[in-house]
C-alpha cells in the first residue's frame, strides 16, 4: 500500500469510527434524565451510580458538544455520597481525560475536585484493577517519583504475565500448577494500561511487554473480527473499546509504527470496527456482545450494564480519535505483529491456550482448563473449562457457541446448554471436566489431537453446613474481603473416586470434531449420573434446528445431549463426531 493510499484509507478508518461513536454518544444523551440520572434501557432502571458509566458518558459527550449533558452528568455524580460511587481506577482515568478536555471553568474545577475523591488502593481482588491503578500513578507522577512507580508497574507486569506474554487476571501470587485465569478481554485491558504508562514516558521493558502482549492476541484474532471466548466478559464490548483505543493511539502518533506493521494494525481495527457496526442496536447504542440479548442468558456478568460498556466505548475512543495525549503518546518503531501463524498449532502452553490453524478449519482451544474467576456457591462458569473448543471457525465463519456462565440449577435442569463440556452429578453436586491433570498434545496429518485426564471438579463452591463453616465464611467476607473463598477456585474439590479421560480431534479436511470420554472404573458407593452424554453446541445455522436454542455471546445456540446416564460401576467409552459445515452439520454419535 502506498503512502498516499494508506494515508486516506487510515483517514476513512478513523472517520468511520468516530460516527460509530458519536452514534453512542448520542443514544447515551438520549438516556440522561434531567436531573442527570443515565437510564439503562436492558436493566429498565438507573445506572448504577458505584460503576463509571456517567463519568465515561461525560467524556463522549464532551467530546461531541454536548457539554451541558455532560455538565449534568458529572453535577449528579460528583454530589453523591462517597459510599454510593465506587469502580475508583475507572472513574479517576476518565476524569483524567476529562481534565484534559475541558477549558479552565467551574467544570475543570468540578474534575479535578472529584478526582481527588477517588483514591486508588494498593490492591484489588483482580489483578487487572490493580494493574490501571498502577498505570495511573504512572501517568500522574511527578517527575522525581516517576521511576519507582515505573518500577512498581514492571514489577506486576513480570509477576502477571505467562512466559508467551499473556496477562494474568488471577491470582495475586500465580501459580500454573495450581492454576490460572487469562480472560482475554482483561489482556486487552492489560495492553491499554501499558499503553497508558508509556504515553507518559518511555520504558524498554514495558515497551517489550506490550509488544509481547500484542503478539499473544496471534491466539485469538480472526479477519472476522473476533477476539474473545475465553473467561469472564466473554467476547464484551469492554475489550473492544480497550484494543481499539490501543491500535488507534499507535495510528495517531507519527512514526509510531513501521509502515508494513501500521497497514496491518489499521486492517485489525477494520475488521474489529465493521464487526461492531453489526452490533448496532435500534437505538444506536451498540449491544455489549456479537449475539446481542442482555443479561445472563446472553452470557454476560453480573457486572455488565448495557450503558456502562457503551460509555466505556465512546468515550475512550472519542478521546483516542481526538488526539488526547494520553491515549497517542506510544511509540514501537521495532514491532512486527506474529497475528498470522501458519498452519499447525500456535500454544500457550502456561496458560493452557492452543490454536490449530488448517486450510479450513481455525480453533481456539482451552486446554488444561484455568482457574474460574467469581467462584461462588450458585453459578458455573464454564467458559474456561478443558478441552473445550471456545472459538472455531470454518472458511472464516464462526461455527460453534461459546462456553456458558449461568446458575447451577439451571444446568441441573438443561444440561445439554452445557455444550462440550462433561458434567456429572453427584450427592446434589454439579461436577465437571474443568481441569486436568495431565494434559498431550499431537499434532496429525489433518489436524490436532488433545488427550488429558483427571477427576471431575465441583462446578460451585461447597455449601456452608456446619456453624464453624459460616462463620468462617462471614470472617472471610468481612476481614479479608472475600479472600479465602477466592481461593477455593484454585484448589476446587473433586468427585472422589471417580476419574476420567477426555480425547479432542480436529480434522481440518473433514472440518469435524471427534469427541472421546472414557468413564473410568468406580468403586464408589454413592452413584454419579454423566448429565450430558454426547453434548455438542454449536451457532444456529437457517436450517430448522435439530435441538434445542439458547443465546450465547455470538449468538442463538443450538445444544444437543443424549438423556442422562450412570456412571457404570465398570467404567465405559463413548465417541461422538460434529460437522461443522453449514450443509452436513450434524452430530453423529458411536458406539
Amino acid at each position: 500500500m502506498s503512502r498516499t493510499t494508506y494515508a486516506a484509507s487510515s483517514a476513512d478508518e478513523r472517520a468511520r469510527l468516530r460516527s460509530l461513536a458519536g452514534g453512542v454518544t448520542g443514544a447515551l444523551e438520549a438516556l440522561v434524565t434531567s436531573d442527570g440520572v443515565l437510564h439503562d434501557p436492558c436493566a429498565d432502571r438507573s445506572t448504577p451510580t458505584d460503576h463509571y458509566g456517567a463519568v465515561l458518558a461525560a467524556l463522549a459527550l464532551t467530546h461531541h458538544d454536548r457539554n451541558e449533558t455532560a455538565h449534568v452528568l458529572l453535577r449528579q455524580w460528583s454530589a453523591l455520597p462517597a459510599a454510593q460511587r465506587g469502580h475508583e481506577p475507572f472513574n479517576r482515568l476518565g476524569l483524567g481525560l476529562l481534565a484534559g478536555t475541558l477549558e479552565q471553568t467551574t467544570e475543570s474545577d468540578r474534575v479535578a475536585a472529584a478526582r481527588t475523591q477517588c483514591p486508588l488502593a494498593r490492591g484489588y481482588p483482580s489483578n487487572n484493577w490493580s494493574l490501571l491503578a498502577q498505570a495511573l500513578r504512572v501517568r500522574e507522577a511527578s517527575p522525581d517519583r516517576l521511576p519507582r512507580e515505573q518500577h512498581r508497574l514492571r514489577s506486576q507486569v513480570r509477576a502477571w504475565t505467562t512466559r508467551a506474554g499473556g496477562f494474568i487476571d488471577f491470582p495475586r501470587h500465580p501459580d500454573p500448577q495450581r492454576g490460572i485465569a487469562t480472560p482475554v478481554a482483561y489482556h486487552l485491558k492489560f495492553l491499554l494500561c501499558l499503553h497508558l504508562a508509556l504515553g507518559r514516558a518511555p520504558d524498554a521493558e514495558l515497551e517489550t511487554a506490550l509488544m509481547r502482549g500484542l503478539d499473544w492476541l496471534g491466539l485469538f484474532l480472526t479477519d472476522s473480527g473476533y477476539c474473545g471466548g475465553l473467561g469472564r466478559s466473554n467476547h464484551a464490548l469492554f475489550g473492544d473499546a480497550c484494543l481499539l483505543t490501543v491500535l488507534h493511539g499507535l495510528l495517531l502518533r507519527p512514526g509510531a509504527l513501521r509502515p508494513d506493521t501500521a497497514t496491518e494494525v489499521l486492517q485489525v481495527a477494520r475488521n474489529l470496527r465493521q464487526r461492531l457496526e453489526r452490533q448496532q442496536r435500534d437505538d444506536g447504542l451498540l449491544w455489549l456482545t456479537p449475539g446481542g440479548g442482555c443479561g445472563e442468558a446472553a452470557g454476560w456478568d453480573g457486572y455488565m450494564y448495557l450503558t456502562v460498556y457503551n460509555a466505556w466505548f465512546a468515550g475512550l475512543l472519542s478521546a483516542t480519535l481526538a488526539g488526547h495525549p494520553w491515549l497517542s503518546g506510544t511509540g514501537l518503531p521495532d514491532w512486527s505483529p506474529a497475528w498470522n501463524p501458519g498452519p499447525g498449532v500456535t500454544e500457550d502452553a502456561e496458560a493452557g491456550l492452543l490454536r490449530y490453524r488448517g486450510a479450513r478449519v481455525d480453533a481456539r482451544i482451552s486446554t488444561r482448563g484455568q482457574a474460574v474467576q467469581g467462584f461462588g456457591r450458585a453459578v458455573a462458569d464454564l467458559r474456561q473449562a478443558a478441552l473445550c473448543p471456545f472459538h472455531v471457525e470454518v472458511d472464516g465463519r464462526p461455527v460453534l457457541a461459546p462456553p456458558v456462565r449461568m446458575a447451577a440449577s439451571h444446568l441441573q435442569d438443561e444440561p445439554a446448554v452445557a455444550g462440550w463440556t462433561p458434567m456429572v452429578e453427584s450427592a446434589g453436586g454439579l461436577f465437571g471436566l474443568t481441569r486436568l491433570d495431565a494434559l498431550s498434545v499431537e499434532p496429525t496429518d489433518s489436524g490436532v489431537t488433545l488427550t488429558g485426564s483427571g477427576a471431575p471438579v465441583r462446578l460451585t463452591r461447597a455449601p456452608e453446613r456446619t456453624t464453624l463453616d459460616r462463620l468462617q465464611a462471614t470472617l472471610d467476607w468481612r476481614l479479608f474481603g472475600g479472600r479465602l473463598g477466592r481461593r477455593q477456585a484454585l484448589r476446587p474439590a473433586t468427585l472422589a473416586d471417580h476419574r476420567w479421560q477426555a480425547q479432542l480431534t480436529i480434522d481440518d479436511q473433514e472440518a469435524t470434531l471427534h469427541y472421546r470420554l472414557q468413564l473410568q472404573p468406580t468403586s464408589a458407593d454413592v452413584p454419579a449420573r454423566w448429565l450430558n452424554p454426547h453434548g455438542t453446541r454449536r451457532l444456529a445455522g437457517a436450517s430448522e434446528p435439530s435441538g434445542d436454542v439458547h443465546l450465547s455471546t455470538l449468538g442463538p445456540a443450538e445444544c444437543r445431549a443424549d438423556p442422562p446416564a450412570l456412571w457404570p460401576a465398570a467404567g465405559t467409552t463413548r465417541k461422538w463426531q460434529l460437522r461443522l459445515t453449514p450443509s452436513d452439520a450434524a452430530a453423529s454419535v458411536f458406539p
